[in-house]
Parts: C-alpha cells; structure tokens; sequence
C-alpha cells in the first residue's frame, strides 16, 4: 500500500527556524527502516524564498491547500507532516474546497493550545497559534489572507481534545462558537473518547480529519516540540488511541506538525511520530 505523504519544510508560522526539518527526518527513519506494510509517497513543499515571511507562508499554504485537494481526488488516506501548525490553513482548506458547500467535514484536533487567535488578539503574532480561528470563519482581515478558502468547518463538526493551554481572548472566540474542548484534565479514557469522537462525526460528516499538534503529547515523552506544556497524554496511550481508530472509513487525512528536533532527546519525538504512522496506517 502506498501512501501519498506531503512534507512541508517550513516554519514561517512559528517563532523557530528548526521545525522544517521535520518531515526530511521521518521521510528518512521509514527508509532506514525498510520494514512495513505500506510505503510513504513523498511530496515534499519548500518556501519559495521570495518576498517577506508573510508572502511566502500565504503562498505556501495555497500549495499545500492544492496538494491537499489532489490527494483526496485519489479517494485513500494521506499523510501531512508539517513544520508548524499553521499548515493546518492549507491542508484543510483544500479539502474543504474540493468537498464545496454540500458536504460536510469533521475534524479532530488534538493539541496543548486552542489555536483559535487572530492577528487581533495574538500577542506574538505568529500564524501557527491562528489555525482554528480562520477554519471556524472567524479570521480577521490579515489573517484570511492566510487562508486559501472561502468555505468553513461547522462549530459543531470541530473536536479539539488535550487543550491545557490559552489564553483568555482565544477561549472566549470558541466559547461564543459553542466548541466542543475536551481539557487534557478531563480525559479519563483516550482510546475510547477518540473512538466516540469519530462515530459521532460519522453520523453527520462526510469525511473527518486528524490533525495532532505534537506538543498534545507529555514533554517527558515528546521533548521535541515548539512549545512544550507540562502535563500532557503520555506517548503509549496516544499510539494505543490512534491505532483504535486506524481503517475508519471516512477519515481523509492525518496530520502531525510541530516537531523540533533542536529540542528532541534521543529521537524520542522522532520515534514517536513513526509510531504513530505506524499506528494509523498499518493494514
């Protein structure tokens, strides 16, 4: 089985420089490897180096939103490996464009940070902390111009699972959206919540998302993230949740972002990421 992956090697999004390399790093441990069931299709998407970090991120994310849709075209799973989270802008968008205005997508969001700022209320102004915000419609002026997509995920349809850390403008926008935010503190069961999760969306979307901010993950067990916060969903029970969920029809994508290998110890992260490929794919 061959799995179309789409690499993206940037962190405009963020506030590293580190997070590009990413997707090189997984591309090569599954070489290394050479052992498995399928095998990743690379595609790998590189700034262009033109203009200001703004320009090149916003052409960026149309690349990816392009790619995103060509993938989906074929009708099987595919991968996104990010960079930073601002990915999430063009990955999404691309199926929201080729699904159009009858159909309906679900996605679940797995992540220590809401995500949900605009550049007016972001106090870093950095992209990756701005994803949700323009999925859900409500993106200001500067940043829609992130967002190659006129079409919207229904609050209802957006599952965000592991949050533990935000600030209060951003809680108040989902809030106000009526959002579903499952607190990390809250989790009692992963595999079974995420299970749910998708039966759920399956009753009222045509295709599903997962979209996994590493920095979900405990730092004790995923060091190599952007910005670790303490107290996370430990590495196994991760692996152990996406595998119960793993050949569920109506999920479309999967993907993982936010991996810094200048914080990462021993490849613990790296390692994780192939796990939890490893978990979702295998037949």
């Amino acid at each position: 089985m061959i799995i179309q992956s789409i690499g993206i090697t940037s962190c405009l999004g963020g506030p590293e420089r580190h997070c590009g390399y990413a997707a090189e790093m997984l591309r090569n441990e599954f070489t290394r490897s050479k052992i498995g069931l399928f095998k990743l299709q690379w595609h790998m998407l590189h700034p262009d180096n033109k203009g200001t970090n703004d320009d090149q991120l916003i052409r960026l994310n149309a690349t990816i939103s392009q790619y995103s849709a060509q993938c989906l075209k074929q009708d099987q799973p595919f991968l996104v490996v990010g960079g930073d989270h601002s990915c999430a802008l063009g990955t999404w968008s691309g199926i929201l464009n080729t699904l159009g205005t009858t159909k309906k997508l679900g996605l679940i969001w797995l992540d220590a940070h809401l995500d949900a700022h605009t550049f007016s209320t972001s106090p870093s102004g950095n992209v990756h902390g701005m994803p949700i915000a323009a999925l859900l419609g409500c993106a200001d002026k500067k940043l829609a111009r992130f967002y190659p997509t006129n079409h919207t995920i229904d609050a209802e349809n957006l599952k965000m699972i592991g949050i533990r850390s935000y600030e209060e403008k951003e809680y108040k926008l989902l809030r106000e959206q009526h959002v579903n935010i499952t607190f990390v503190d809250k989790i009692n069961n992963l595999s079974q919540l995420l299970s749910s999760t998708v039966t759920q969306l399956s009753q009222r979307c045509e295709l599903i998302g997962i979209s996994i901010d590493l920095d979900v993950v405990d730092p004790k067990d995923a060091p190599g993230v952007e910005t670790p916060v303490d107290g996370g969903i430990r590495a196994d029970e991760l692996i152990e949740a996406i595998s119960a969920i793993r050949n569920k029809q109506k999920i479309c994508a999967f993907e993982i972002s936010e991996f810094n290998p200048e914080n990462d110890i021993n490849n613990k992260s790296l390692h994780l990421i192939k796990s939890l490929v490893d978990a979702f794919y295998y037949p």
